[in-house]
């Protein structure tokens, strides 16, 4: 039988009930349920890494052009029409 549940210290916590009687002697075996799946696991992170996308140098330009072009300017007054560099009560 294989059962899947999460581990806690030296208790796993199974998924559903095992169907045994309480305090059963059982022989256990033990593995990782795809470790690199496990979000901010070393291994997904490391995956994460290795596969970034090759990017083209022209679309990084491209994006930078947009990215400038974008910009908005900044402004002087403040949400409540109070100038923001004027901190004075």
């Amino acid at each position: 039988m294989t059962y899947k549940g999460v581990a806690k210290g030296k208790i796993i916590e199974l998924e559903q009930p095992l169907p045994y009687s309480e305090g059963q002697a059982v022989s256990v075996s033990v593995e990782a349920l795809h470790p690199e799946r496990q979000p901010g696991s070393a291994a997904a992170i490391l995956k994460a890494m290795r596969s970034l996308p090759g990017l083209n140098p022209d679309d990084v330009d491209e994006l930078e052009q947009q990215i400038r072009q974008g910009r908005l300017p900044a402004r002087e007054e403040g949400e409540f029409g109070e100038n923001e560099t004027d901190n004075r009560r």
